[in-house]
């Protein structure tokens, strides 16, 4: 028939344009054709970094000041060499699971050539194992947990600018040892593999010392600490130690604690490093003794910058998590910057610029460089006590 004919023709037609569309024509539904993962950056072309940390939930009070100061550390950036980096924010919720599907998310944004974070160990450790198989290098600003750089699960993408777990339990065992000498301790964990991972390190180091140790777990859900009191008054402990990643539940545990009469030692990790913490648990928190993996940036001069201007954008409250967030910013555009120099920026490049920092100044004052399992070199822990509704540096 003449319509099959015409139709026949038609179809020729279709083919042969198709066949001579240009590679960057838009996909179906009108988005453009995604790019290969290694295609470099154009020129005048947008490179993207993305960020994970926790924008809602109990610990957006951390994931939020590390994204202001990450967004801040690239706007300083980009004004400095007219890059154009696009900051790309995803909320993780400090949830593991959620993690992973912004991982995916990340990973298959061509444009994307590192990311910073996750913010927690758990986060770290269910994501590890995406950006690898992906090429992605990223950087956490918070994930402490030791194992994560040792030989046997260091992953070639995973790169961490901070200290460690086996740091973090050096300071604070052996402040408890040395200098309140304790002879006995109580370890509550919120079952994170942060908190579990420390517990166990601090819980090792104390009994080789020949302290007492009780060891408890609670969950990230739980308000309400009153069986927990029960026990800790029962034991007698000296110390209680928790390095919960919540804020509301380490205020909360103290005030109950100072309720029912507990006059020993609350000792915090991380998190505690929180004018929210402070002001949440009022007296209560008075004399605390808190570890961190950053200096307070208030307290470096190299930081200045970046605090006027988070201030300028966000608030004048802050504590040691939105300067761990510019620090590692910071390395991975030092990374992108000198991939740049070469003509290319591709997530192969941002990684073998990496693994070549040598970094004598940044945003905190410490120099950056990693061993061979991506773990900064040469680092330590700071340690604070509550003194007027203020951090005191100890160390």
């Amino acid at each position: 028939m003449q319509v099959d004919k015409v139709l026949a023709g038609l179809l020729c037609l279709m083919l042969v344009l198709a066949a001579c569309a240009p590679v960057g024509s838009p996909a179906p539904g009108g988005g453009e054709a995604a790019a290969p993962a290694e295609a470099p950056a154009q020129p005048g072309g947008t490179i993207k970094v993305g960020f994970m940390g926790p924008l809602t939930g109990p610990a957006a009070f951390l994931g939020s000041e590390q994204q202001g100061f990450a967004q801040v550390t690239v706007d300083i950036f980009n004004e400095r060499t007219g890059l154009g980096v696009e900051l790309v924010s995803e909320d993780t919720e400090l949830n593991p699971d959620i993690a992973r599907t912004v991982a995916e998310r990340l990973v298959a944004d061509p444009q994307i050539v590192a990311v910073i974070g996750p913010a927690g160990s758990q986060g770290c450790e269910a994501t590890k194992p995406i950006f690898a198989a992906a090429g992605l290098p990223h950087l956490t600003q918070s994930c402490t947990r030791t194992d994560l750089t040792d030989p046997a699960n260091a992953t070639p993408t995973f790169f961490r600018p901070i200290p460690r777990d086996a740091d973090q339990s050096a300071t604070d065992a052996g402040y408890m040892i040395d200098t309140l000498q304790i002879s006995s301790a109580y370890l509550v964990d919120d079952q994170s593999s942060y908190a579990v991972g420390l517990c166990d390190e601090v819980e090792a180091l104390l009994e080789e010392a020949g302290v007492t140790v009780t060891r408890a777990s609670v969950t990230q859900e739980d308000t309400d600490f009153s069986s927990l009191v029960t026990a800790i008054l029962a034991s007698g402990a000296e110390v209680v130690f928790f390095p919960g990643q919540l804020g509301n539940q380490l205020s909360t545990l103290v005030i109950q604690l100072r309720e029912q009469g507990y006059e020993g030692v609350y000792f915090l990790a991380d998190a505690g490093f929180s004018l929210d913490v402070v002001n949440a648990a009022g007296e209560a928190l008075e004399g605390t003794y808190v570890s961190v993996f950053s200096p307070d940036p208030k307290q470096v001069p190299q930081a200045e910058e970046y605090i006027t201007r988070y201030a300028e954008q966000y608030t004048s409250e802050f504590g040691a998590f939105g300067g761990a967030s510019a620090l590692t910013t910071y390395v991975a555009l030092d990374a992108i910057e000198r991939c740049s120099q070469e003509g290319e920026v591709t997530r192969a490049c941002v990684l073998e610029k990496l693994k070549s920092t040598d970094l004598a100044e940044t945003p905190l004052g410490i120099p950056v460089a990693f061993d061979e399992n991506n773990q900064v070199v040469g680092s330590r822990f700071f340690l604070f006590q509550v003194e007027g509704g203020e951090f005191t540096l100890l160390n």
